[in-house]
């Protein structure tokens, strides 16, 4: 199974990194960016296939593709931003990991504005048709 090869990866990473804390902690830390990294890259092969997966799925649904697209990019965005600041709480960078956090949360806001405004518009014209 591929999540036991992904968990053993980050398990061996994670107590590399325990271990050379004692020693180096510069090298433990690229150990555990280094697990990072791979645990990552073995998992990025799913997203094309739950990206296809959904975009049919979306296609067959008649949904505006548009939606879809932002959905996406505000999965992808929590994500990424979860990932760098946990990432810089690994390094002892706390208060620089809340300021990344801080800008992903604004920056998924930005994204969902479009959908905001289509909201508000159906609500307008349902208003409007009372």
């Amino acid at each position: 199974m591929d999540i036991l090869k992904i968990v053993l990866i980050g398990m061996t990473g994670g107590m590399l990194s325990l271990f050379l804390k004692e020693y180096r902690r510069e090298y433990a830390v690229l150990v555990g960016l280094a697990a990072a990294a791979a645990v990552l890259g073995y998992s990025a092969e799913r997203i094309v296939s739950v990206t296809e997966s959904i975009r049919y799925i979306t296609e067959k649904s008649g949904v505006d593709i548009k939606y879809f697209t932002i959905v996406l990019k505000v999965v992808g965005a929590a994500y990424i931003t979860q990932f760098g600041g946990e990432l810089l709480r690994d390094c002892g960078e706390g208060a620089v990991a809340s300021k990344v956090e801080l800008a992903g949360k604004i920056f998924i806001l930005y994204l969902t504005i479009p959908v905001i405004t289509s909201f508000l518009n159906v609500c307008i014209e349902a208003v409007n048709r009372i």
